[in-house]
C-alpha cells in the first residue's frame, strides 16, 4: 500500500528583473525608496523589499510551504518541478504582465498544479484573472487560504520573522530592520486609496492591542537581541488612540532600550499624541499624506501641517510626505502653491505621484461614470504606477503632468538636499531638544539620536561633489552644527570619512552601468521536514548535474559541427 504525499504550497513573488527594458512601468520597483528618492541617485538607500505578504501567510497555515521572492523565470520553473499541489502568485496590477509568464509556466512544467492569485492585482476584472487562475485571492490572505485548505479559520495568528538589510554608498547600514505586522486596511476611505478599498474600508486589526505589539517586538528581539529598528505595518498606525495609548503604556512598563519605529500614520491620527509621547513610543519617521490642500480627506483634520512638521522635527522625528498631482481642482499655478508650501516645511523626504483610478476604488467609478477614463492607459496595465495619467484631467494633457511629476521629484532634491543628511539634521535637532526631558526613555532617545547624528559629520566632505553649490553650503553648515553639537569624529570616524569618496565613487559607477539593480533572491521553507529538505538539497542538486551534463554535451556538438541537439 502506497501513501500519499503530505499536499505542498508554493508561494511567489512576480519574477525579476526589473526596469522599462523588461516592460515595467517607471514606478515598478523591487525597492520601496524607490518611488521616494530615485530623483537622489547615489543618495538613495538600497535594499530588496521581500514580498512579506507571503511569508505571512506561509506562517500562518499547516500544510509545508515555500516562499520565493523575486525568482527568475529559470529559479521559478526549477521550483515548479519539485512538486506542489498549489502555487500562489502575489502581484500588483502594474506587474500583470510579469503574471502572465509566470502562469504559462505552471501550466506547462506542472499542470496538475491548482494556481491561486493574489494581493492588489486581484482588484482587477474577473475576465482578466479567471483565465489566469484555478482561485483568486481577494481581501486577507490567511482567511482565505485557510478556508481552501480546509485548515482552522481561527487558528491564532503568528508573526513571520522578516529582516531587512539596507544599504547606503554599497554599504550595509549598521541597524537592520525587523517588521511588525498590526493591522491590514484603512477605515479612512480616501478614494483614489487601493488598499483601503480593497478591504471594503475596514481596518483589520492583527494585533489587537498594544501590549500585543509590543510582545511582537519583544519576541523578534528574543532571537535578535541587538535589533531595535522597526517597520510597523499599518496604514494608519495609532489611528485607535485605545490601542496607541495602550502601546505607550506597555513600553513605558518595559525594559527595553530606545527603538527605531517607522510607520504610516495621518494628521488626524498623530493629533491625538504630543511629539514627546511619539518619541517615547520610540517613533522616529513617520510617512504622512499631505496630499493636497483642497483634497477634503477626512485623515487631514487635525493640527495645521506646518505646526505639526516643524513639532516632529524639533523632537527628531523625520517626516515623508506624500503629495499628489492631478486632483481636477489643480491647476499649473495649484501645483505650484502646493508643491511650495510642501518645500517650506523641509520634509524628510518626497513622494510625488498623480492621482490615479485605480481598479475597485471611488475614483475609478466616478471617473468611469463620468466617461473620463483612459482605456488606452488603463487596458496597458504597466502604466498604473502612480507615473502615468489614466484620465481625462480638465486642465492638463498627460505628457505635461507627467514632466512635471517628475521635475518636483528633481527640484525637491536639487532645493533641499539629500535625505539621508536631511535625516542626520533631525537627529541633531531631537538630540539637543530633548536630552534634559524630564523622561528617563525620552532623554535615552535624546541619547541615541545624539550617537546617529555624531556619524552623519562622516558623509558630509563626500557628498558635497554630487550636489549643487547652494546645497553644497548647507551641508558645510550642517557639518559645523553636528560637531558642535555632538562633538569631533576621532580618528577612527576620520578614516571612515576618508574612505566615503571611494564608496560614493563606485555606488556612482554601478548606477551609471547598471550593475547589481535587480533584486536579491530569498526562499524559504515552512514546516518542511528535514527529510524533505535533504531530498529537495539532493534533487536540487541531480537538476544542476543534469543542467551541467547537458551544457557540455551541447557544447561538445557544437565543436563537433553538429546542428541541433546532438544524439
Amino acid at each position: 500500500m502506497t501513501t500519499r504525499r503530505p499536499r505542498r504550497l508554493l508561494l511567489s513573488s512576480v519574477c525579476q528583473p526589473f526596469g522599462a527594458a523588461h516592460g515595467d512601468g517607471f514606478g515598478v520597483s523591487y525597492e520601496g525608496s524607490h518611488q521616494l528618492m530615485w530623483a537622489q541617485g547615489i543618495f538613495r538607500t538600497r535594499g530588496t523589499t521581500t514580498q512579506w505578504g507571503i511569508d505571512f501567510i506561509a506562517a500562518n497555515l499547516q500544510i509545508p510551504t515555500t516562499t520565493l521572492h523575486y525568482p527568475t523565470m529559470e529559479q521559478f520553473i526549477a521550483e515548479l518541478r519539485r512538486g506542489y499541489d498549489y502555487v500562489g502568485i502575489a502581484f500588483v496590477s502594474s506587474t500583470l504582465h510579469k503574471l502572465i509568464p509566470m502562469v504559462k509556466a505552471v501550466r506547462l512544467h506542472a499542470p496538475g498544479t491548482q494556481i491561486i492569485l493574489g494581493g492588489y492585482g486581484t482588484a482587477l476584472d474577473r475576465a482578466i484573472l479567471e483565465p489566469l487562475s484555478d482561485h483568486i485571492c481577494r481581501g486577507e490572505g490567511v482567511r482565505f487560504m485557510r478556508e481552501l485548505l480546509g485548515e482552522p479559520v481561527d487558528a491564532p495568528i503568528v508573526q513571520p520573522e522578516i529582516v531587512q538589510q539596507q544599504r547606503l554608498f554599497s554599504l550595509p547600514i549598521v541597524d537592520k530592520t525587523a517588521y511588525i505586522f498590526a493591522g491590514l486596511g484603512c477605515p479612512n476611505g480616501c478614494d483614489f486609496c487601493a488598499t483601503s478599498h480593497y478591504y471594503g474600508k475596514r481596518h483589520i486589526r492583527i494585533l489587537p492591542d498594544g501590549p500585543s505589539i509590543l510582545g511582537a517586538i519583544q519576541k523578534i528581539r528574543t532571537r535578535h537581541p541587538d535589533m531595535v529598528s522597526f517597520w510597523v505595518n499599518d496604514e494608519d498606525f495609532l489611528l485607535d488612540e485605545s490601542r496607541g495609548r495602550g502601546f505607550l503604556e506597555a513600553i513605558r512598563r518595559s525594559n527595553l532600550p530606545p527603538l527605531a519605529l517607522s510607520c504610516f500614520s495621518s494628521v488626524k491620527a498623530l493629533s491625538k499624541y504630543t511629539a514627546a509621547e511619539l518619541v517615547e513610543m520610540g517613533i522616529d519617521w513617520i510617512w504622512v499624506g499631505f496630499e493636497g490642500k483642497r483634497a477634503g480627506y477626512a485623515k487631514m483634520e487635525g493640527r495645521p501641517f506646518r505646526e505639526l512638521f516643524a513639532d516632529l522635527h524639533h523632537h527628531g522625528i523625520s517626516v515623508m510626505a506624500s503629495m499628489i498631482i492631478g486632483f481636477d481642482y489643480q491647476t499649473r499655478e495649484t501645483i505650484e502653491e502646493e508643491y511650495e508650501e510642501l518645500l517650506s516645511m523641509r520634509p524628510t523626504m518626497c513622494q510625488f505621484l498623480i492621482y490615479g483610478p485605480a481598479h475597485n476604488t471611488p475614483s475609478y467609478a466616478r471617473l468611469s461614470a463620468e466617461g473620463r477614463i483612459d482605456s488606452s492607459v488603463m487596458e496597458d496595465h504597466h502604466l498604473h504606477d502612480g507615473f502615468s495619467l489614466g484620465f481625462k484631467h480638465p486642465n492638463f494633457e498627460a505628457p505635461e503632468i507627467e514632466a512635471i511629476q517628475r521635475r518636483l521629484y528633481r527640484e525637491e532634491f536639487a532645493r533641499l538636499g539629500p535625505s539621508v543628511l536631511r535625516i542626520g539634521e533631525d537627529w541633531l535637532a531631537g538630540h539637543l531638544a530633548l536630552r534634559d526631558h524630564p523622561a528617563p526613555r525620552v532623554r535615552a532617545k535624546a541619547e541615541k539620536y545624539g550617537r546617529d547624528a555624531h556619524m552623519v559629520q562622516a558623509l558630509c566632505d563626500a557628498s558635497k561633489r554630487y550636489v549643487n553649490p547652494a546645497v553644497g553650503r548647507w551641508i558645510d553648515a550642517l557639518k559645523a552644527r553636528l560637531e558642535a553639537g555632538t562633538g569631533a569624529l576621532n580618528a577612527r570616524e576620520r578614516l571612515i570619512a576618508r574612505a566615503m569618496p571611494a564608496a560614493l565613487r563606485y555606488t556612482d559607477f554601478k548606477l551609471r552601468h547598471g550593475l547589481d539593480q535587480q533584486p536579491t533572491f530569498t526562499r524559504r521553507s515552512f514546516r518542511m521536514s528535514p527529510l524533505q529538505k535533504r531530498v529537495e538539497a539532493w534533487a536540487a542538486r541531480a537538476r544542476e548535474v543534469r543542467a551541467e551534463s547537458q551544457e557540455l554535451a551541447a557544447a561538445f556538438g557544437r565543436s563537433a559541427g553538429f546542428r541541433g541537439d546532438p544524439i
